[in-house]
């Protein structure tokens, strides 16, 4: 099956990208096609259509052989796919998934597996499995797990101010906001932007107190998105 995906990735239409600086901007070495998002995600709706019979043991051997693949494609439509497989990814162990993003290399990488996958409610479900599987990922060696436990919370904040989220959130934002890897600069006003559609105090307070700690950057575009409710420029 990993031949047939890879197949029609590369026969799916792409422009001809300069290596060099596509890999650069997405932080990926492995080499981009440069398809469009929109193709990638119909190519995922198509297969999770085609195979519905499939056992989950199936779906993980695929997942398993996307996320080592060569092609920044093959990592990107394996999130795609996760994202697409909800009772799988419901009761996925959680330490698999730290091995795919343990294997993941830039941003890009880690956030098409993390943006947008867990909701609020399929995390709670599970807090007891997700708080300390978040808390072990900021303390990481690998700027990339680190990154995941601060892109994994963005969603789920967006919509909910549950104190479990807020406090897991906040208590990683503080552990990694010294940190001057753009990874993790991106990943903390991230975070902290998307908490302000349901608790903008909370994220004012933590500005308040935490300023000085704090990235300048991150502090320019969380106080912007607070006041205009637009990122900062």
């Amino acid at each position: 099956m990993i031949e047939t995906l890879t197949a029609q990735l590369e026969a799916l239409p792409a422009s001809a990208p300069d290596q060099a600086f596509i890999r650069r901007y997405l932080g990926t070495p492995r080499r981009v096609l440069a398809v469009r998002t929109d193709d990638l995600r119909r190519l995922a709706k198509m297969t999770v259509q085609q195979h519905k019979a499939w056992p989950d043991a199936q779906w993980l051997a695929l997942l398993d052989q996307l996320y080592a693949g060569d092609l920044f494609e093959q990592r990107a439509l394996a999130g795609i796919l996760l994202g697409a497989l909800h009772p799988l990814r419901h009761q996925l162990e959680l330490e698999r998934l730290r091995g795919w993003l343990d294997g993941q290399v830039g941003w890009a990488e880690v956030d098409t597996t993390c943006q947008s996958a867990w909701s609020d409610k399929e995390m709670l479900a599970r807090w007891e499995e997700w708080d300390p599987f978040l808390d072990s990922l900021s303390l990481a060696p690998n700027v990339s797990l680190r990154r995941a436990s601060l892109v994994l919370l963005v969603t789920p904040l967006r919509h909910n101010a549950d104190a479990a989220l807020t406090r897991r959130a906040l208590v990683n934002v503080q552990r990694l906001q010294h940190e001057r890897d753009r990874m993790i600069t991106k990943a903390v006003s991230w975070v902290l932007r998307s908490m302000i559609a349901e608790q903008p105090q909370t994220v004012r307070a933590y500005l308040d107190e935490h300023a000085g700690a704090l990235q300048s950057t991150v502090v320019r575009e969380v106080r912007k998105k607070l006041e205009t409710g637009r990122k900062s420029g």
